[in-house]
């Protein structure tokens, strides 16, 4: 495995962070009503639950900041034919892409339901009609699964589980069955809190046909097994920012063909 940049905020931002939570709590002293409030982040529009561990830190200008600057400078230097986002939740990473303009296609999954309300609602608010929403959740194959909805104040933990009482029914679709490209740019993010192997398993022809850039998201013991896996696949280990794995794969141009 090749050495990691280890990523340090610079100076001035952690005193931006700094002045922003005082007028944040400022404001919870002022309206301590108000739960939900209008966020702009990275040039997208969101209304965020302020009480939520993702609402709080955007508000903050601080929630995934390093991954999400990264993966734009990628957008900008391969100009990418889609960007796939697995796991999507509310639309944080679609919404900011597509108002950003940083991707021809926009393809989002989310199995929640109650996240999948929120993603569409925000792609309309980011006027991004053109972006293709699924409320599927990605594994191997078509067939169905059991998503637990996450409780608490942190309402980006929903996973996919065997069985469990509090748990419901969702579709299960695959990215291979789902998209067709081949000798394409593409940008990924896969976040799905341990289901991280099926999504890629179920991606094996289209991480194997196209290159670019793979973020995914692992928190535990997979992390082995996930950079493992995209090896196969033909993708390199280039960088860890947090619990998001980089992964980057340069284009064959004795293989790709041209783009329409």
């Amino acid at each position: 495995m090749p050495p990691l940049s280890r990523h340090r905020p610079p100076l001035y931002w952690k005193y931006g962070v700094s002045v922003r939570k005082r007028w944040h709590r400022l404001r919870r002293i002022w309206r301590p009503d108000r739960e939900f409030e209008e966020c702009q982040y990275f040039g997208a529009t969101f209304r965020v639950n302020r009480n939520d561990v993702i609402g709080r830190e955007m508000i903050l200008k601080r929630y995934e900041w390093l991954q999400i600057a990264a993966m734009l400078r990628a957008c900008r230097q391969l100009q990418p034919a889609a960007f796939i986002d697995v796991g999507a939740n509310f639309g944080l990473y679609i919404c900011i892409i597509g108002r950003q303009r940083a991707a021809e296609r926009l393809i989002a999954f989310e199995p929640d339901r109650r996240a999948f309300g929120l993603l569409r609602e925000h792609l309309a608010l980011n006027v991004l009609p053109h972006a293709e929403s699924h409320e599927a959740a990605v594994g191997v194959g078509y067939g169905h699964a059991v998503l637990l909805p996450a409780t608490g104040a942190n309402s980006g933990l929903s996973k996919v589980v065997r069985s469990h009482p509090q748990g419901y029914d969702v579709k299960l679709v695959s990215l291979d069955e789902m998209i067709c490209l081949a000798g394409q740019p593409l940008v990924i993010k896969i976040d799905v809190e341990g289901f991280e192997l099926p999504a890629l398993e179920g991606a094996r022809r289209l991480l194997t046909e196209n290159h670019g850039y793979v973020q995914v998201e692992s928190l535990d013991e997979s992390d082995r097994s996930v950079v493992t896996k995209m090896a196969q696949f033909g993708w390199e280990l280039c960088d860890r920012i947090n619990a998001d794995w980089i992964f980057r794969r340069r284009c064959d141009p004795l293989q790709a063909p041209l783009r329409q």
